[in-house]
């Protein structure tokens, strides 16, 4: 046994990390009977885990529904080692207070952890971007693209969930695991206005192209989203708060262009296509 900080802990294959956490669970089976002299007895139930890590850079290596070995290190040579699926990535882009770009995954089991030996150690040079000078842009669904730039944008929020699903059966010895589920994606854009109606501003219920930056020529390709809310719009006459809203962005596989249903796509700022597969 020992007492160690976090300064040696890393997560196998991963760049960049800022922290990674699990949660190691069994549910357990509590029983009351006639014969238990008011007491409560209790038996191994199947095992469960999930888990987590940060990291900086605009483009985590992992996707959601993918399968994945995590191993999570906490000195370099012990921790948790086990299969794993990607439930929800999430990009930051914190324009406002100019920050690191930095992204989060979050997993779930898809088999058993193991405890014990897990070497890990990150030998590449720090992948980190500035959210400065970043931005947001829209078009309307046009076969003639023609993109602006959102007003005064102070942040960028890109969530990218799937609906896996779990089970347990006779065959997976009390180990939960999981298969992949459909994607969906969320972009949640703040922005300073005096006037929601103004242009390019999307009406809610307008179908778009966006692209978020992550510096001044790469970016995230959504084709298309659909605006589902104009969200935080508050006038504080009190405190003089500068106002605004938070635009709040669907994925739309499929829209209408020029009367034709089409497939979209999702890319990453390396121009690599996530969706569809």
């Amino acid at each position: 046994m020992g007492v160690v900080s976090g300064l040696s802990g890393a997560v196998d294959g991963k760049s960049t990390v800022r922290k990674w956490s699990i949660s190691y669970t069994a549910d357990t089976q509590a029983f009351v009977a006639s014969n238990t002299k008011l007491g409560t007895g209790r038996l191994a139930g199947n095992k469960d885990w999930s888990g987590s890590y940060e990291g900086y850079g605009h483009t985590p290596d992992a996707i959601p529904g993918a399968e994945f070995t995590f191993t999570g290190s906490i000195d370099g040579t012990k921790g948790v080692a086990g299969t794993a699926i990607v439930d929800t990535v999430e990009i930051v882009i914190d324009i406002e207070s100019g920050g690191i770009i930095s992204h989060t995954v979050s997993f779930s089991a898809n088999g058993a952890l193991t405890e014990g030996a897990a070497a890990a150690v990150d030998a590449s040079l720090p992948a980190v971007y500035t959210a400065i000078g970043c931005k947001a842009e829209v078009s309307n669904v046009l076969a003639e693209v023609a993109y602006a730039d959102l007003p005064d944008v102070r942040t960028i929020t890109i969530s990218m969930t799937a609906s896996n699903a779990s089970y347990v059966s006779s065959d997976t010895g009390g180990e939960t695991k999981r298969v992949a589920g459909n994607l969906d994606v969320t972009i949640a854009v703040s922005l300073y206005t005096n006037d929601p109606s103004t242009s390019p501003i999307p009406a809610v219920n307008a179908h778009q192209f966006i692209r978020c930056y992550v510096n001044s020529t790469e970016y995230w390709e959504f084709l298309a989203v659909l605006t589902g809310e104009h969200s935080d719009v508050e006038v504080d006459i009190e405190g003089a708060a500068i106002t605004g809203l938070t635009l709040n962005f669907g994925m739309s596989g499929w829209y209408d262009l020029d009367g034709t249903i089409t497939e979209g796509e999702i890319n990453t700022p390396a121009l690599a296509t996530v969706w569809p597969v």
